[in-house]
């Protein structure tokens, strides 16, 4: 789990994510499986993504980090972004 290369394809990963929601916004699925997908990552994203801001947080100001940066990241990338963070992956 100490991989840079891994986090980083997680961290692609929640930016693809990201796209898929607002793609599902301005272009809904017309597809039933698609739509049923796109619910389930969108209430993920939107509810699990500033529920992680209680862990990140502590965190990122243990790094050095501003309150900004640390919501921003974890908005984006999630644990994707902190737990490498925590565990010394990445510095940040």
């Amino acid at each position: 789990m100490n991989m840079q290369k891994f986090w980083k394809i997680m961290m692609a990963g929640s930016v693809a994510g990201w796209l898929f929601i607002f793609y599902g916004i301005f272009f809904p699925f017309e597809s039933g499986t698609l739509t049923i997908l796109w619910w389930c990552v969108m209430l993920g994203w939107g509810i699990l993504h500033p529920l992680e801001l209680a862990m990140s947080l502590p965190i990122g100001k243990e790094k050095g980090l501003t309150p900004e940066k640390i919501f921003v990241k974890t908005m984006v990338f999630g644990f994707t972004w902190w737990l490498p963070v925590k565990l010394g992956v990445f510095e940040e």
